[in-house]
C-alpha cells in the first residue's frame, strides 16, 4: 500500500480527545515501531479555535477571545 500520510499534510483528528481538531503530520511511521506495531504519526495542532470578537467588545476581552 502507497504512503498517504507524509510529513507536513493537513489532517482532522478523528477520535479521542481532539476529535474534529486540524493538526500537522510531524513524522509519520509507515512500519509502526516496537510500541505501536502499525502505522501511526506525530501531529502537531491546536486543540482550541479562536472564538468569535466583535467591535463592541474591549481591548482586554479580543486578546482572551484570540489566544491559541
Amino acid at each position: 500500500m502507497g504512503r498517504f500520510i507524509k510529513a507536513g499534510r493537513v489532517v482532522v483528528m478523528l477520535q479521542g480527545r481532539y476529535a474534529g481538531k486540524k493538526a500537522i503530520v510531524v513524522k509519520a511511521f509507515d512500519d509502526g515501531s516496537k510500541g505501536r506495531p502499525f502505522g501511526h504519526c506525530l501531529v502537531a495542532g491546536i486543540n482550541r479555535a479562536p472564538l468569535k470578537v466583535t467591535r463592541a467588545m474591549s481591548k482586554k476581552k479580543i486578546t482572551k477571545r484570540t489566544k491559541v
